[in-house]
Formats: C-alpha cells, sequence, structure tokens
C-alpha cells in the first residue's frame, strides 16, 4: 500500500490548485472572449519523426523572433536572473536540466538562477527569503503567499518595484492577453487603476478564459447504481439516499471537511467551503456566511444526519487526500464527499493504485437544492487572473527581467512551458493545437504522463505555473491517465460549474495595509470561533443557539470586518 501511495503522491505534487484570497475556493465561471494568444508558424513537415528520437536536441520553437514587440534574443549578451518559485517537479531537483528551461535560454539569452520549493514548503520559504533581505529579481508565490501588507506596502517599504511602468512598456505579450478579456484585465488592475505587480492568467490553448472549476462534491456511482437508486438533487433526497446507506451497513455514508463544511450548504445559500474564510456575496452586499439565517439552517441539518449515523463519526481528521486514508474508499464504506481535484474522478483511483477497486466509478455531482426546481448557486471565482509575481529591487536589470517574464506569456513561452519540445514532446495539429507525442502519452519506461514530461516542460512538468496557466494542457493530461480514454476531469468541471449564479467574491480585491492588519487583528478569533462552533455543535458537543453564536461574532468584531471588506468591493467594482 505504500508504494500505491507514493505513486499517487507523486501525480498529485504535480498538480496545484489556487485558492481565492478572499473567497471561495477554485477557479470558475464563464468562459472569457476567445481569442488567439499569439500568431505561430507551423514547423517544417517531418517534426513528427523526431518525436520517436527520446533526448533528441532541443531545436527552435515555432514563430518569429518578434513577438507582439517582444524581440528575441531579449539581450545582446548572457545575461542572469535570479528566481524564487514554486517547483513541484518528483523527477528533477533543478528546473535548469529540464529541457524546456534549456531551450528558453537559449532563445532568450538569460540564463536563471532558481531557488525552488513546493506548494506547502513556499509558505515559509516566502517568509524566509523576505525576512532575509536577501532577494532575487523575481518573486513567484504561486496563489500561496503574498506580501504581507499587501503588494502596496511592499513598494512603500522599497522591497517591490512598481511595475506599472514596466509592464505597459515592456511587456506587450501580457497586456495583449489582459485585452482579450475584460475579467482578466480588471482583475490585474489595482484599485487606482494601475499595475504594480503581474498576475498569472489562465486560460486554454485558444482563449484566456477562467480555469475549469477542480473542487466539488462526488459520489460512488458503481455502489449507486448497485443499489438501484437515481442521483438526487435536493437535500432530501440525499438525506434518503443516506439512510439506505446507512441501513445497508455504511459506516459513513457522508463525509464533511474537518471543520464541517460542506458542498451541501450551498442549498442554503452559504459558503463552507473548506478553503476559504467563508466570505460570499449576499445579493450586492458582502457577507459572512456563518451570520447569514442559512448556516444555522446547516449546521442543525448536519447535526441531524450526524446523530442519525449518516456522516462519518472521523470526519474531523480531513479529507482524505490529506489524510492519504482511503479506507472508507476501499472497504465501501462511503457514498457522498468532497473530492479536491476533478482528475480523480473515474477510475483513477484503481488505476493509480490509491485503493484496489477495478469496478470503481467515482462521479461529480451537482450541488442539490432544498426544493426540487430551485437554480442552484456555486461559489467559485470569475477572474481569469490570479497569483501575484512581482520583481524585487533587489533586481538590477528590471527592463530584462520584465522582457523575460512577458516571454512566459508569449505563445511561444506558454508551450514551451506546457508542452515542451515539438516534434519530441508534442506535435501541431491541423489546427495549429499543440497535441502530447506518445513519448509523454505512452512512454516506454512506465511513467505517468505527468512524470514524463517534468524532464521537458517547466509548468506542465514541474507544476511551476509561472505566466500563463493552460488548463488544456492539463485536460490532456488527466485525459491520457483514464484507463478509458475519457476525460472525467473536463466532466467534472463543467458539472460543478454549471450553475449560473455564484456567490463568490472576486479574488482580486485589495485592501489596504492599515485594513489588512485590521481584518488580521479580528479574523483569527472570528475564523476559530466559526470553526469550533460547527465541529462541536454537528457532532452534539456544543447546545449553544445559532443566534447566541451569531451575536459573539458580531461581539468579537464581525462588523468592522464587513466594512473593511465592503469598501475594498466597492473599489474593485469601481475600477
Amino acid at each position: 500500500m505504500k508504494k500505491r501511495m507514493k505513486k499517487v503522491m507523486a501525480i498529485l505534487t504535480v498538480v496545484s490548485f489556487s485558492v481565492s484570497l478572499f473567497g471561495c475556493s477554485g477557479s470558475g465561471g464563464k468562459d472569457g472572449q476567445p481569442a488567439e494568444l499569439s500568431d505561430s508558424e507551423s514547423r517544417e513537415e517531418g517534426a513528427a519523426d523526431a518525436a520517436k528520437e527520446e533526448g533528441g536536441k532541443p531545436e527552435a520553437l515555432p514563430g518569429s523572433d518578434e513577438m507582439n514587440g517582444l524581440t528575441l534574443p531579449l539581450t545582446d549578451k548572457p545575461e542572469e536572473l535570479s528566481i524564487l518559485t514554486v517547483f513541484n517537479s518528483t523527477m528533477i531537483s533543478d528546473p535548469n536540466d529540464i529541457e524546456g528551461v534549456k531551450l528558453m535560454e537559449e532563445r532568450t539569452g538569460v540564463h536563471v538562477n532558481w531557488t525552488t520549493a513546493g506548494n506547502t514548503e513556499m509558505i515559509e520559504k516566502f517568509s524566509t527569503v523576505l525576512a532575509s533581505g536577501n532577494l532575487p529579481d523575481i518573486i513567484f508565490g504561486s496563489g500561496t503567499n503574498v506580501y504581507p501588507g499587501g503588494v502596496e506596502k511592499g513598494i512603500e517599504e522599497g522591497v517591490l518595484l512598481d511595475m506599472d511602468e514596466l509592464i505597459r512598456e515592456y511587456m506587450p505579450n501580457y497586456m495583449a492577453l489582459l485585452s482579450q478579456n475584460e475579467a482578466a484585465m480588471k482583475g490585474a488592475l489595482s484599485d487606482d487603476g494601475k499595475m504594480h505587480y503581474l498576475r498569472s492568467i489562465y486560460g486554454s490553448d485558444t482563449a484566456v478564459q477562467t480555469g475549469s472549476v477542480g473542487y466539488g462534491l462526488a459520489y460512488r456511482a458503481d455502489i449507486l447504481e448497485d443499489m438501484g437508486l437515481d442521483v438526487p438533487t435536493t437535500i432530501d433526497g440525499w438525506h434518503e439516499v443516506l439512510q439506505k446507506c446507512r441501513d445497508a451497513g455504511m459506516s459513513a455514508p457522508m463525509t464533511l471537511e474537518s471543520d464541517g463544511g460542506s458542498g451541501l450548504s450551498m442549498a442554503w445559500g452559504v459558503n463552507t467551503d473548506w478553503a476559504a474564510s467563508y466570505w460570499q456575496m449576499d445579493g450586492e452586499k458582502i457577507a459572512y456566511g456563518p451570520a447569514l439565517d442559512g448556516f444555522g439552517e446547516y449546521v442543525e441539518t448536519m447535526r441531524q444526519w450526524y446523530a442519525e449515523g449518516l456522516i462519518d463519526p472521523n470526519f474531523t481528521n480531513g479529507n482524505m487526500i490529506i489524510s492519504q486514508d482511503y479506507t472508507n474508499i476501499q472497504t465501501n464504506q462511503t457514498m457522498l464527499f468532497a473530492i479536491w481535484f476533478g482528475f480523480m474522478t473515474g477510475s483513477w483511483m484503481n488505476d493509480t493504485g490509491a485503493v484496489d477497486l477495478p469496478g470503481i466509478n467515482i462521479q461529480a455531482v451537482g450541488l442539490p437544492t432544498l426544493k426540487e426546481g430551485d437554480e442552484p448557486v456555486k461559489c467559485t471565482g470569475d477572474s481569469p487572473a490570479f497569483s501575484e509575481l512581482y520583481i524585487t529591487t533587489s533586481c538590477k536589470d528590471p527592463i530584462l527581467a520584465a522582457k523575460w517574464l512577458d516571454y512566459q506569456y508569449s505563445r511561444e513561452g506558454s508551450i514551451l512551458n506546457w508542452y515542451g519540445i515539438e516534434g519530441l514532446t508534442y506535435t501541431l495539429d491541423a489546427d495549429g493545437i499543440p497535441q502530447y507525442t506518445d513519448l509523454i502519452l505512452k512512454n516506454e519506461d512506465n511513467l505517468t504522463p505527468a512524470q514524463a514530461l517534468q524532464k521537458y516542460a517547466l509548468n506542465g512538468g514541474g507544476g511551476a505555473e509561472i505566466g500563463f496557466r493552460n488548463f488544456s494542457a492539463e485536460n490532456k493530461i488527466a485525459a491520457a491517465l483514464s484507463s478509458t480514454g475519457t476525460t472525467p476531469q473536463i466532466e467534472a468541471s463543467a458539472i460543478w460549474d454549471e450553475p449560473a449564479k455564484t456567490i463568490a467574491i472576486p479574488g482580486t480585491m485589495t485592501m489596504t495595509s492599515e485594513e489588512g492588519e485590521e481584518v488580521n487583528r479580528y479574523m483569527t478569533d472570528i475564523k476559530t470561533l466559526t470553526q469550533e462552533y460547527m465541529v462541536n455543535y454537528i457532532m452534539g458537543i456544543d447546545n449553544t443557539p445559532f443566534e447566541d453564536f451569531r451575536q459573539t461574532l458580531y461581539d468579537y468584531g464581525l462588523q468592522k470586518v464587513l466594512d473593511i471588506y465592503q469598501a475594498a468591493y466597492d473599489r474593485y467594482q469601481a475600477r
């Protein structure tokens, strides 16, 4: 079992997801206006033959040396830049050993000195680097980290460069992407209308658009089918199914997140998402979900279900992705649960050895409603602009750094980072869209596609996510992992993203440093109170009425925090 779990973790570590700084987790919402990322010429015939020669010498990428005004090489003589970034590769320790990075250096004339850490380790690494004063030229925290007190404070303190002029003058590819999507442009701007820093940008092979939703509810479709039951669409419907699961001998028909949250709370119009601070929209106003009436109704229902034996008594141990305990799946004890990655649906758990259940079929399920026919709501973001990238004041050549970063947003740079080497790891189809070769999809060394790609592509293999994040490329890898050749990740995303109405607040809202300090002063106690109450009330340990709990939230300063969030939202709307 240990070998199986190591294999699972090897795959998971190259897939990361972003969590909104302010509100609900996951990416989602409507697609942006389709637009070509930039022009590119096809390579010479016969390139496909090169794909058979593993380890072949990297060749030049498609496209001209002039890309929207960015000219290659970026410098007349070899130059160097230092970068701190998330890097999740399990096969390569130094990004400079990646074939795509080698070709990037050849094309740009810039050698990069990398300082890397995994997503979890980056939290500490980010703080340590800032405290040391020994700053790299460029910092990317992959959504995990933002400058304490906000970017503007970092600029005021002389740590970060104000990038507005650099972006507008030296980053034509970045600006071209933003111009294709109104939400992306709005997310990239600060409240004063300037671009003080960079954002990573989501998109597909052909468009700037929000990323596919990677998190949601899922169920054991194989068990439900064997029981002869239909998929419920309401809370009452799931209640009946879970009762039948309990009566059939299941010890944990449903599991919650460790804080007691679940996507089921959306039926009451409140956000209890595991990764969030519970912020959401309530009509046109910012709201704290646990202070709304629906929260009281949600915890009361979960308390009843827990008492009935419908909820895993060990739910506080956390989601199985964190605990790595798939026992309840292996022993068929759980029907309904949250799953963090869409690619884990279908037969993925069996295919990768997480469980030994050849007939397993995990399917995504839509958010239920209170009544049949009610409009479901979701809590996923709507901006293709997400994680922040900074140039620091330690950078001796900010113009070169800006140009190098802009290359990451060009079509050439994006293909290089996500697909690797043309003719070797990918070829272009009739529409000019990259498609992975068998070197990646059917590796002779029995590597997974994600593992095989790590030797060739910085983002697609190592999970660095610098610049443009191409979820089309991610989906192709997910499809290759499926034993049936289907794309459960895409199917799951469509189900989770189906509701037209969202209560998510904008993930790119910003606060002033003073506002941030004020929020932090109150929110630690407020969030702790919320999580303790939710868990203890559901388990029957705490009998405090909801109204008393809500009053305590306000006694802890919730209204002051609400006012700050509302002011930040109003400024965002005015951008």
